[in-house]
């Protein structure tokens, strides 16, 4: 019999049955794994707790004749205070999804995992505004995947030059010659404030990234590029940032959503 002892992120919950759950796992060695969680649903259940969507816990899975099954579950943190706020809970999904846009099965993503509890921590307990650990996330996902976005000199010819511009398509700077050749969707004039918080979120430890603040324009600034970036290289618009943007217009979030 097949056996996995992990911790794992719980991504992903559905209801199958009148008792059971079906859940995606986000692991650091095994990338996602669904597993059957019989019984979860029920109020007594052993697995009830760690088996929520949100919910870091040890798990120890044994496969089954076509997917896992959850032989034991124990939450280590559930980030009880996101479910508090539907705007945390929402930014939350989004990281989530974002997440499982990007990682397959069976392909160890540490790193990625490292960078989503930690950003989920942050959202949980801190006071940063969740717009900041969105840009913040986005930025350092895109890096640990092999997309890290060139911020050091123009990315067509190289060019030292102060005064950039920055292109999603070609995947960083750009100087003002170049992008006056250039057929592209979007350029984006690039504040120093901006180009400073980039180069910290992409060159900084993981544990540092979120030891920074922005004004709101810069923020503002910054969730423009990392969004076009987001959308260039995945190609994917997502639910939960829809519904973010949304909430947004009706008046329920801060207003540079």
């Amino acid at each position: 019999m097949a056996l996995i002892k992990t911790q794992a992120l719980v991504i992903k919950e559905i209801g199958v049955g009148e008792a059971d759950k079906i859940i995606t796992l986000f692991t650091p060695k095994n990338g996602k794994i669904q597993a059957s969680a019989q019984g979860a649903r029920r109020p007594k259940s052993r697995l009830i707790a760690a088996c929520q969507f949100l919910c870091y816990g040890d798990f120890v899975l044994y496969k089954g004749k076509e997917i896992y099954r959850v032989s034991q579950a124990e939450v280590v943190e559930s980030f009880y205070n996101i479910r508090n706020s539907i705007e945390k809970l929402s930014y939350a999904t989004y990281f989530v999804e974002l997440t499982s846009e990007v990682i397959e099965e069976n392909y160890g993503g540490s790193q990625l995992l490292k960078l989503l509890l930690n950003t989920l921590h942050m959202l949980s307990v801190s006071d940063k505004k969740p717009k900041l650990l969105k840009i913040i996330f986005e930025l350092r996902l895109m890096s640990i995947i092999g997309y890290a976005p060139n911020l050091v000199a123009c990315t067509n010819c190289g060019s030292p030059e102060s005064k950039m511009y920055f292109n999603s398509t070609v995947g960083g700077l750009i100087c003002l010659k170049c992008m006056a050749g250039m057929k592209s969707r979007n350029n984006f004039t690039i504040s120093e404030g901006a180009l400073y918080a980039m180069r910290f979120i992409l060159y900084s430890e993981m544990n540092k990234i979120f030891s920074f603040e922005v004004s709101e324009k810069v923020q503002e600034e910054l969730d423009a590029i990392t969004q076009d970036f987001i959308l260039t290289h995945i190609g994917k618009e997502f639910r939960s940032l829809k519904f973010l943007k949304n909430m947004a217009n009706a008046g329920e979030l801060y207003p540079f959503i």
